[in-house]
């Protein structure tokens, strides 16, 4: 019987720890945080798992909201398409989707998009590379955001998998103990 009893309960302390696990952002396009210096032709968020067709995101500048051609969910991304290049300034992507458990989550990151303003002819003008330089090193960034941000989502999700290992790991052997 008290094996029983502590099988229910160490199944009780687990199912809301699995169902708990919602679908988070993997990566970005733009990154959050991201300055961008080049045209947008649309905003691309990837998550962990398969979003709902019901998702849906905004784009937000000084408390104005952009208005974005199509928001479109396919698989795990959702992608929004803009209808003509944002300006300089700092932006909001403020999204809600129904991840593939049925939870609704919201959420929202910034970047900044910082274009280089045509300069009159008589000015000197940026080489090309760089430019490809400048490019290179926002893509290197973003990358190393990602990474940091799906590092910490990993490290949190293994942290409570051992934990609640060790509490069954315990319980078993106190269990068995004191049927010696």
């Amino acid at each position: 019987m008290k094996k029983i009893l502590f099988i229910l309960i160490g199944m009780l302390v687990m199912i809301p720890t699995i169902a708990s696990a919602h679908t988070e952002i993997t990566s970005s396009n733009p990154a959050s945080g991201q300055v961008v210096k080049e045209d947008l032709k649309e905003i691309v968020i990837t998550y962990e798992g398969k979003i709902e067709s019901l998702s849906t995101m905004n784009l937000v500048k000084d408390g104005q909201e952009i208005p974005l051609v199509s928001v479109t969910p396919k698989d795990n991304q959702l992608i929004g398409t803009l209808s003509s290049p944002l300006e300089n300034g700092a932006y909001t992507v403020q999204w809600s989707i129904a991840g593939e458990d049925g939870h609704p989550l919201k959420g929202e990151f910034p970047f900044t998009v910082q274009k280089e303003v045509k300069q009159e002819q008589t000015e000197t003008k940026t080489p090309v590379t760089t430019k490809k330089e400048e490019t290179k090193k926002d893509n290197t960034q973003q990358e190393q955001t990602n990474k940091e941000t799906t590092a910490s989502s990993i490290n949190f999700k293994t942290i409570i998998t051992v934990a609640i290992a060790a509490i069954l790991v315990i319980g078993l052997f106190l269990l068995f103990r004191k049927n010696r």
